[in-house]
């Protein structure tokens, strides 16, 4: 990262209205080169209400930049930022150096911790306050009064946890909500669980698996669908092509609303499905609700980089997009090989890949098997951001043969009797 003259002296000698001054958001600390001259610009402004001339700037400042033309201070201001940015991931890294080579575990986190500071304070995306362009708070309030009184008294979208539902609150636009567990435990069936919920209250939802073809998807949805829905369809028989109520399959199809699912497996001229894409099929479809099952086997946009970087681009990309399109997503992850208890629920230093998905979440859940019934699963709620449940946990009843998963409000912990 070169041109610290050129840019700093730049944004100092174009500086000539105190709109100019308002609209640059960093400080004197921030410069390499010439901090001190911009302090002087400032504190002579704050003195005597104007800038300094060029020839004071000169006689003060002989080794700023002079030869630099007026130009695009938005350019200028883009640089600039580029050039802190730079210097604050080198210094992180700078800074945890030692410890890489005794603890690169512990090292590695301070980092990420670091580069996620940095990526907050210099976060383009802020508003003030009291913004007059921002939604109005009272009317958003309101509005948050008439959904509880409709329906089921739920905000936001429905989910399949009724521990969640009692709060009120669903899923919330910009939510990022995670779920992890180890392979075998049923992951793809509970993505398939919280998409139909919400596609059952018309919740238009778009479903992207990077790990299922569609017709596999479409089968699994067809029995969970059907159950809510008073049908009774076995899942192996569909797979398998054993008998079924051949009628009543066909009325159930007749009756689905097709265009409230979207259902996808792959991208186009993409080998993967990648972060960008899943943005492009969000902008183009324009769905209330997005279900992402295996995010990690989603691609960052960049090989080059170490795994641990690709995910945390990845994570923190699928948080951008909550908030940039301010609508929920939900995603499945695995759980890595240091949880080989299927019957506990993994601890969040046990999501693949590393914490930051969890770190980015909103909410997140564990998922486990109930040792002794495969007819259920558990839910342990490792990060909740809308208050207090009633409970870190919930038991599910599991009949994924037959589409029914539903949570058990009451059970026995001692020998896990429902």
């Amino acid at each position: 990262m070169e041109n610290y003259e050129y840019v700093e002296s730049g944004i100092i000698l174009n500086i000539k209205e105190k709109s100019t001054l308002d609209s640059f958001p960093f400080k004197a600390k921030d410069f390499a080169v010439h901090g001190k001259a911009f302090s002087f610009l400032t504190n002579f402004y704050d003195d005597f209400k104007d800038f300094p001339s060029k020839k004071v700037l000169e006689e003060n400042f002989p080794d700023l930049d002079l030869q630099v033309p007026s130009t695009d201070f938005g350019y200028l201001t883009q640089e600039f930022r580029k050039q802190v940015i730079f210097r604050k991931v080198v210094e992180s890294f700078q800074r945890n150096k030692d410890k890489l080579k005794t603890d690169p575990k512990m090292a590695l986190s301070k980092i990420m911790d670091g580069l996620e500071d940095i990526n907050v304070v210099y976060d383009e995306d802020v508003t003030y306050y009291d913004s007059k362009e921002q939604i109005d708070r009272f009317e958003n309030y309101k509005e948050k009064i008439r959904q509880r009184k409709l329906g089921d008294g739920l905000m936001g979208i429905p989910t399949p946890f009724r521990t969640i539902n009692m709060t009120g609150v669903g899923w919330q636009p910009a939510d990022l909500i995670s779920m992890f567990a180890r392979p075998t435990v049923g992951k793809t069936w509970m993505c398939i669980q919280v998409a139909a919920t919400a596609i059952m209250k018309g919740y238009k939802t778009l479903f992207i698996s990077s790990e299922m073809p569609t017709t596999a998807i479409n089968l699994r949805m067809d029995v969970v669908i059907a159950k809510m829905k008073g049908y009774e369809f076995s899942h192996k028989a569909l797979r398998n092509g054993d008998s079924i109520n051949e009628d009543q399959y066909k009325e159930f199809l007749d009756g689905l609303d097709e265009k409230n699912l979207l259902v996808c497996d792959h991208i186009e001229g993409e080998s993967t499905i990648s972060i960008g894409s899943i943005q492009a099929l969000i902008r183009k479809h324009n769905p209330e609700f997005v279900v992402v099952d295996g995010i990690y086997l989603v691609s960052s946009g960049d090989g080059r980089k170490a795994m641990w970087e690709q995910n945390h681009s990845l994570f923190y990309g699928m948080k951008n997009i909550c908030l940039a399109t301010n609508k929920p997503i939900f995603v499945s992850t695995q759980a890595t090989r240091e949880a080989a208890d299927v019957f506990t629920p993994p601890r969040v230093d046990q999501v693949a890949f590393g914490d930051a998905l969890i770190r980015a979440s909103d909410i997140a859940l564990a998922m486990a098997k109930v040792e002794e019934s495969d007819a259920k699963r558990m839910i342990q709620y490792q990060k909740y951001r809308d208050g207090v449940l009633s409970s870190d946990t919930s038991f599910l009843k599991w009949d994924v043969d037959k589409g029914h998963i539903e949570e058990i409000n009451e059970f026995k912990t001692e020998g896990i009797e429902f």
